[in-house]
C-alpha cells in the first residue's frame, strides 16, 4: 500500500474524491479497490495498479487469545511486528495496536531482540499505517496506537508523524491524540520537536534502569543522550504541552 502516492493518483480528480478514497479504506476498510463501488471503474483499475491495499501478515495468538501479534511481509521482502493487545470489558474494552516504526533497530539495547537483527531501514507513513489497518480489517475496532514496536521512532521522525496525522484524521482512523503514545529510548532532539508539535500525543521513555551507569550498560543511547539530559527534556515536554 502506498497512501503517499493517492495525491499524485488523484490529482486530475474532482476534490471530494480524496474523501471518498480514505472513507473507502479507514471506515470501510475494503482490502481491493473494486470494493470501492462509489468510485468510477477506471480510478479503481488505476488504484488498484497503482496503490493496492493488499498487506501480507500472518497472525499467532497467545493462549487466552487477548495479544494477536502479525509478522507483516513488506514489499521489498523485510519482516516487521506489530501486536493487538485487548484490555478490559465493556465500556472500559481497549484495543491497542503496538506498531514498528522501523525495520530492525540500529541502537543495540542488550535486552531487545530487535537490536540484534540491526538496523534495516526506516518505514514509510504508509507501512506504519499498514500494521494498523490490518488489524482494524480483522473486526477490532482499534482504540489506542502505541509505537513500541520495532525500531526508534524518533529516528524516523517525519513518516512518523505522517502516520500520526493520517490515523488522528477524522476522514482517517479519527484515533483521538491523547490515545496514540510514542515511546524513545531518549532521542532529545525527537522530544524537542515532538514538544513543539500542535498535536498533543503522549509521551513515553525507556528508561530500563535507575541510574545511569547501568544505563549506559544496558542502552548504548545513554552514552550520546545521558539520563539526566533525558529527563530534563521531558521536564520541558511537560511545561510545553501541560
Amino acid at each position: 500500500m502506498n497512501i503517499e502516492n493517492l495525491d499524485n493518483i488523484l490529482k486530475d480528480e474532482p476534490r471530494y474524491r480524496l474523501k471518498q478514497v480514505k472513507e473507502a479504506v479507514f471506515r470501510d476498510l475494503i482490502d481491493d479497490w473494486f470494493q470501492a463501488s462509489n468510485l468510477p471503474l477506471a480510478l479503481r483499475e488505476k488504484l488498484n495498479e497503482e496503490c493496492p491495499l493488499g498487506i501480507k501478515g500472518k497472525i499467532s495468538k497467545s493462549d487466552d487469545k487477548k495479544t494477536v501479534k502479525t509478522l507483516i511481509e513488506l514489499d521489498d521482502g523485510l519482516k516487521i511486528e506489530s501486536v493487538l493487545m485487548r484490555h478490559g470489558e465493556g465500556e472500559e474494552k481497549r484495543n491497542t495496536v503496538c506498531v514498528s516504526s522501523q525495520a530492525g533497530c540500529p541502537m543495540a539495547c542488550k535486552f531487545c531482540a530487535t537490536g540484534e537483527m540491526g538496523f534495516k531501514r526506516n518505514l514509510t507513513a504508509s507501512e506504519i499505517i499498514e500494521q494498523v489497518l490490518f488489524f482494524a480489517r480483522t473486526g477490532n475496532k482499534i482504540s489506542n496506537i502505541v509505537f513500541m514496536g520495532m525500531g526508534e521512532p524518533f529516528l524516523n521522525y517525519e513518516n512518523v508523524m505522517a502516520a500520526v496525522r493520517v490515523l488522528n484524521d477524522e476522514d482517517g482512523l479519527n484515533i483521538g491524540a491523547r490515545k496514540i503514545s510514542i515511546s524513545t529510548c531518549g532521542v532529545i532532539e525527537g522530544i524537542e520537536k515532538l514538544a513543539d508539535e500542535k498535536i498533543q500525543l503522549n509521551l513515553a521513555i525507556s528508561l530500563h534502569a535507575p541510574d545511569g551507569a547501568l544505563r549506559s550498560e544496558l542502552m548504548p543511547v545513554n552514552k550520546k543522550y545521558p539520563l539526566e539530559k533525558v529527563l530534563d527534556a521531558v521536564d520541558d515536554y511537560i511545561k510545553k504541552t501541560s
